[in-house]
């Protein structure tokens, strides 16, 4: 251990004492604090893109080697929804029409005020045993009806309904592509010791002029994020599943109490409490990436909608790190701990630095500091590294994932116009996020 329950606010500290220096090199006219640590924090992100796109292709060649010698697992779908009536009509076209269908699909409906249940009892005959319909026309459909309690919550009943291997959350905007269910059975079979699958996700926005520009970045923002998944779990430490997409073994779920309904992201959180669990047994928690377990996702397509949504990924990040602090740093979580969580604690204030920066560029210009040649090259090496590594990652990703939602040239034209409008969001979003869960104002 680097500090037994010290690494965590140490690594806080001085991540937030970085932007903090950046600020104070602006208004104290240093150029060299500010040149320095803008070119440390320029080669950490190179270095740390660099041993991602590494380790992911190392675990991608090792995933093709499993060998077939379990059993096909029985898989139910479990698909929660909150006044989702529209929503899940496509998404439950695409289960039942997959051509390996699931032994079970459970509709957990969180005490919906629209026309989700009249819906559903219309187009597939329910017969209700209380609070309990069943499908006259497809008899592996379940309706569960229950009150209002949140989305884990209603995940934890429909997996207590369960009597299969694996369950296979899956959000009810969420529409599975072809071949999703065969993949996912496939993954088990050729690694039997896999506990999680992460599925992929391709955003989808309404076709609005804003809608198209939040689409383009959040699809290059998720390409890049399932790479970075399918690298940390190289080391077995992955912390985060895709949310709208991911299948757990049902013994592992219930071994840990199932999803906890009060936290904002109950598929982060669960991985937390999973990889400790697992850890703390001496056991490996083994997590894959599977790129033909993919889904179609709604994605925010208003400003307000897309700033909610992040305030509640950021305010849940945060509210995760600190909940598990004493992971962090710890030698039994081995990489995870000593590796990506601490990435993690460093990545907590890393939002803010754009802003420092935005700061100190401001005060070095009032107080008539010549720099602009500086910044220039700053810029510059910036702009071309990060080029170079981005049209990398997508090549990676479209290879890898076999997907062409994203291309290269579009993920360095993304790259270039980002700062001028996507990170002003997502910094604006972790503020949000961040100021709601210290005041505990949480909602949904």
């Amino acid at each position: 251990m680097l500090f037994q329950g010290l690494s965590f606010p140490i690594f806080f500290i001085i991540s937030g004492l970085i932007p903090i220096a950046i600020i104070l090199s602006g208004i104290q006219g240093r150029i060299d604090w500010f040149l320095s640590i803008s070119l440390f924090i320029l080669a950490y992100d190179v270095c740390q893109w660099l041993l991602v796109l590494r380790f992911a292709e190392r675990r991608w060649n090792r995933t093709r080697q499993g060998v077939e010698w379990s059993s096909p697992p029985t898989i139910t779908v479990i698909i929660p929804a909150w006044n989702e009536e529209s929503a899940l009509v496509p998404t439950l076209t695409t289960v039942l029409n997959q051509d390996d269908s699931p032994d079970a699909i459970i509709i957990s409906d969180d005490g919906s005020t629209d026309n989700t249940i009249s819906w559903l009892n219309a187009n597939y005959e329910l017969t209700f045993q209380g609070t309990l319909g069943i499908s006259q026309r497809y008899p592996n459909l379940v309706v569960l009806q229950k009150e209002h309690s949140g989305k884990g919550d209603s995940i934890n009943q429909a997996m207590e309904l369960s009597d299969t291997d694996v369950v296979l959350i899956l959000d009810a905007d969420t529409r599975l592509h072809p071949g999703s269910i065969r993949a996912l059975r496939e993954t088990f079979v050729r690694h039997p010791d896999v506990q999680v699958v992460s599925g992929t996700v391709i955003p989808s926005c309404t076709p609005s002029r804003l809608g198209r520009i939040l689409q383009f970045f959040q699809q290059h923002e998720y390409a890049r994020l399932h790479l970075w998944r399918l690298a940390w779990s190289h080391f077995n430490s992955s912390l985060i599943v895709s949310g709208a997409c991911s299948a757990f073994r049902r013994q592992t779920l219930l071994d840990i109490g199932g999803f906890y309904p009060a936290s904002w992201v109950e598929d982060y959180e669960v991985m937390y409490r999973l990889q400790r669990f697992k850890r703390l047994r001496h056991e490996t928690c083994r997590v894959i990436v599977q790129p033909s377990l993919c889904v179609q996702t709604d994605a925010p397509h208003t400003l307000y909608s897309f700033l909610r949504q992040r305030r509640r990924w950021a305010g849940g990040f945060l509210e995760t790190m600190i909940h598990y602090r004493q992971m962090v740093g710890d030698r039994r979580y081995g990489i995870l701990g000593c590796g990506y969580l601490l990435h993690n604690t460093f990545s907590i204030i890393h939002p803010f630095y754009n802003l420092a920066w935005l700061m100190a560029g401001i005060a070095l210009s009032l107080r008539g500091s010549q720099i602009y040649i500086e910044l220039l090259l700053l810029l510059l090496v910036s702009l071309g590294l990060g080029a170079v590594i981005i049209y990398i990652t997508i090549r990676r990703y479209r290879r890898y994932f076999r997907r062409q939602e994203v291309s290269s040239v579009g993920a360095v034209i993304e790259l270039m116009v980002r700062p001028f409008f996507y990170i002003h969001l997502l910094t604006l979003s972790y503020g949000w996020g961040y100021i709601s869960y210290l005041r505990r104002q949480k909602s949904w």
